[in-house]
């Protein structure tokens, strides 16, 4: 039954189709409004997006910045700064860091979140003819939308941008009493 089976493989294309180009035009459409979830340890990839970044000011001096959402702890933000300002100064050959100076700066932005939609959704149902020798009857059988019943709302929400000016040394008594060993640092890298 060669006709059979390319009708309903059309049929089921017909259904699916429609619902895979609305999740996907729902979620293109947020891609450039950030997310409110807590920001993971992970490198900017420009200044607009969330994470580590860093700016070299001299030989042995960096400024490293983390930028995150409201919702990622505080605590967690200044551990993953230095976490990252050790990083810098493992790669440089440093052994000892100290912080310079730290600064922090909340701004307003607009974000999104995926939120299950609790109105009575109609569920699709898939229509299809069943042939067999004795002849064919109509079948309905429904599906449940999986993307259909999320939505992505917009929320009024603050970064938070942490910075840390670092300077770096591989002798500790440069840097004062308040100096940090890099491998110390690099073993407990935050979760």
């Amino acid at each position: 039954m060669p006709g059979f089976a390319s009708g309903l493989m059309f049929k089921t294309r017909n259904v699916f189709l429609p619902v895979l180009t609305a999740s996907v035009l729902v979620l293109s459409a947020c891609s450039s409004v950030p997310d409110s979830a807590p920001t993971p340890y992970k490198a900017a990839k420009s200044e607009k997006q969330y994470g580590y970044s860093s700016v070299q000011l001299s030989d042995a001096e960096y400024r490293v910045m983390f930028r995150a959402t409201e919702a990622t702890d505080a605590a967690l933000v200044q551990e993953y700064t230095l976490y990252r300002a050790a990083e810098i100064a493992q790669a440089a050959g440093y052994e000892y860091l100290a912080i310079v100076k730290t600064d922090v700066e909340r701004k307003m932005t607009t974000g999104k979140r995926l939120v299950k939609d609790t109105s009575a959704a109609q569920i699709p149902v898939l229509q299809e003819q069943q042939c067999t020798m004795s002849g064919c009857s109509g079948v309905a059988q429904p599906f449940p939308a999986q993307t259909t019943d999320m939505t992505v709302e917009t929320q009024t929400m603050e970064d938070v941008y942490f910075s840390i000016m670092v300077r770096m040394s591989n002798d500790a008594a440069t840097l004062g009493k308040k100096a940090f060993t890099v491998s110390e640092l690099l073993a407990n890298k935050p979760a």
